[in-house]
């Protein structure tokens, strides 16, 4: 059971931890500033110095006003109040700020609103060197960009003005100058390509080669599809000029579809799949080659619909199967508990990843009809399990709650007669739950959670440090287990920095301090597994102890008692 609510000097004792550790070495200024506009606390004293000159201890002793370009202040200042009038309110803008040797730097700052949050107290502002966010400086792969967009995907749900929107570029007649003049052309035309896309963009905005013909375009801040549609005119113009690329002229065309977030979307994977719906039709588009998605796309596209089809069969031919990922104590390195993943076994596809078919299911309404039978196969055999082997420590198995599950009005029943009939003691059940599978409806969440909780199912709080959760947020459902988002966890290890240590320590000691257990989520190796637990960490999951396995390599691990 959780212990009553922290008082707020024990809450700020972690606050202050978990700031330092996100400023120390950051690449931004992280700035605190009260209502009127007065700085409380300054840190990265190294990137204040390298921004502006100014160590945070002299930034104290200056006012705003000092700083900012007058033919800007007008603007920041609008920025700021406009920020400090909406609780959680969140701006990004672009001014002139005057470094201490005199001159005017371009800076790019991010104001988030935490006044009312009772640890901060503050507006929160992460500044940076705007010419050093130019997405053009550097261009990303398929998972960066992913991770980038899923990080404005989540704060587009809680902030619908922030809004984004996403291109997908392919080059026409790419695989013809690759079969006519070879592979190094056409490799010459893709980066002649990126060098004509990079001055269009603003520093905002992230760029990425999704494949050898095809670029993905993250607008950030630009949820209208007419404005939208606007830079891509600019993109196709300048894609469609001549080239001489090894000794060759070289003519193609950009076709490019768009998706953005006027339609709300809960993962990265949902916007590139839309654009590329929206890039199938843009294909058919005559001269302007370029379309905007609709619903109505994805109805009529013919690889959504075969596979919408085969979902629709595979639930009826009992085609999914759970796999259980094991969770490990990392100080007995004995087994706990068992995560569960669904995995679809295609009759003639073989095992299919949930990457393929969860957002599929989700957008159709499916996800309610193959959530319940996960939840209710993983829990006959969590019960099976026990009943077998009554005299071996048993674990408990987690099950994944996606968003629209939890909004599903009678949620709670369907787990309550799940764990009536497969006679699975509640306790050894645990529901999985991301921030945003709670913010679309919290009051009905909180009540159905608060409802699971009396009959003793444990709750853990998936994916932490990948969304918006306030330190007063935690406090309002009553979490047992917080899980680390594995991109926190890749960073320990060979080469990793201070912060990335101090970062982790920092969730740790928090979670602790609210009564929770820890679990290390995307353990890949023994190098990370001790890193986590020399930071008190409980518990991890991760390739570096097992993969999900079916079943019966389940069982053989509870039979073996075995240590990892």
């Amino acid at each position: 059971m959780r212990q009553d609510p922290l008082d707020e000097q024990l809450l700020h004792k972690v606050a202050g931890r978990w700031l330092a550790a996100l400023s120390d070495g950051s690449k931004e200024l992280v700035a605190l500033f009260d209502p009127d506009g007065s700085l409380q606390f300054a840190g990265a004293p190294h990137t204040a110095e390298e921004l502006l000159g100014y160590g945070p201890a002299e930034l104290l002793r200056l006012l705003p006003a000092e700083l900012v370009h007058p033919a800007d202040a007008a603007l920041v200042a609008e920025a700021f109040r406009a920020v400090c009038a909406t609780p959680g309110a969140r701006h990004t803008l672009s001014f002139r700020a005057r470094h201490k040797a005199g001159r005017f730097v371009a800076v790019q700052a991010t104001a988030v609103n935490r006044l009312g949050d009772p640890v901060v107290r503050a507006v929160v502002v992460f500044a940076r060197a705007a010419a050093s966010t130019v997405a053009g400086s550097e261009v990303g792969d398929r998972a960066s960009f992913v991770e980038v967009l899923n990080g404005t995907v989540r704060r587009a749900q809680l902030r619908p003005a922030q809004g984004f929107a996403v291109l997908v570029i392919e080059l026409e007649r790419y695989r013809m100058l690759l079969g006519s003049y070879g592979a190094a052309v056409a490799r010459g035309v893709t980066e002649e390509v990126t060098r004509r896309l990079l001055p269009l963009l603003r520093p905002q905005d992230r760029l990425a080669q999704l494949a050898d013909n095809e670029f993905a375009l993250l607008l950030d801040g630009t949820a209208d599809h007419e404005r939208a549609a606007e830079l891509v005119e600019r993109i196709q113009q300048a894609v469609s000029q001549r080239m001489q690329v090894g000794g060759k002229e070289i003519t193609t065309a950009a076709i490019v579809g768009i998706a953005t977030s006027e339609r709300r979307y809960e993962r990265a994977e949902e916007v590139l799949r839309d654009a590329g719906v929206a890039l199938n039709r843009a294909r058919s588009q005559g001269r302007r080659q370029r379309a905007v998605f609709r619903t109505q796309m994805r109805l009529e596209d013919a690889a959504y619909m075969a596979l919408l089809a085969e979902l629709n069969a595979a639930l009826h031919n009992d085609e999914f199967r759970v796999h259980y990922q094991p969770v490990v104590s990392l100080t007995t390195r004995s087994l706990v508990g068992f995560e569960a993943l669904v995995r679809w076994y295609h009759p003639t596809r073989g095992i299919v990843a949930p990457s393929e078919f969860i957002a599929v299911a989700e957008d159709t309404g499916l996800i309610q009809a193959l959530g319940e039978r996960v939840l209710t196969l993983a829990c006959r055999q969590m019960a099976q399990w026990h009943r077998r082997h009554r005299g071996v420590p048993p674990p408990y198995v987690s099950v994944n709650l996606s968003a629209k599950q939890v909004v599903e009005e009678r949620i709670g029943d369907t787990i309550l007669r799940i764990l009536g009939e497969s006679e699975l003691d509640p306790s050894k059940l645990c529901l999985e739950l991301t921030e945003s599978a709670v913010l679309e409806s919290q009051e009905a969440a909180a009540s159905m959670i608060a409802r699971l909780r009396r009959h003793g199912v444990r709750l853990a709080l998936d994916d932490f440090g990948t969304g918006y959760a306030s330190f007063s947020y935690l406090q309002k459902l009553p979490y047992d287990a917080l899980k680390i988002d594995r991109s926190f966890v890749r960073q320990l290890g060979d080469g990793q920095r201070r912060d990335d240590r101090a970062i982790v320590h920092a969730i740790v000691v928090l979670a602790h301090n609210l009564n929770m257990e820890v679990v290390a989520e995307g353990v890949e190796t023994a190098e990370q597994a001790a890193v986590v637990h020399g930071l008190a960490c409980e518990y991890a999951q991760g390739y570096a102890f097992a993969r999900p396995l079916d079943a019966l390599a389940a069982e053989a691990l509870i039979v073996a008692r075995h240590r990892f």
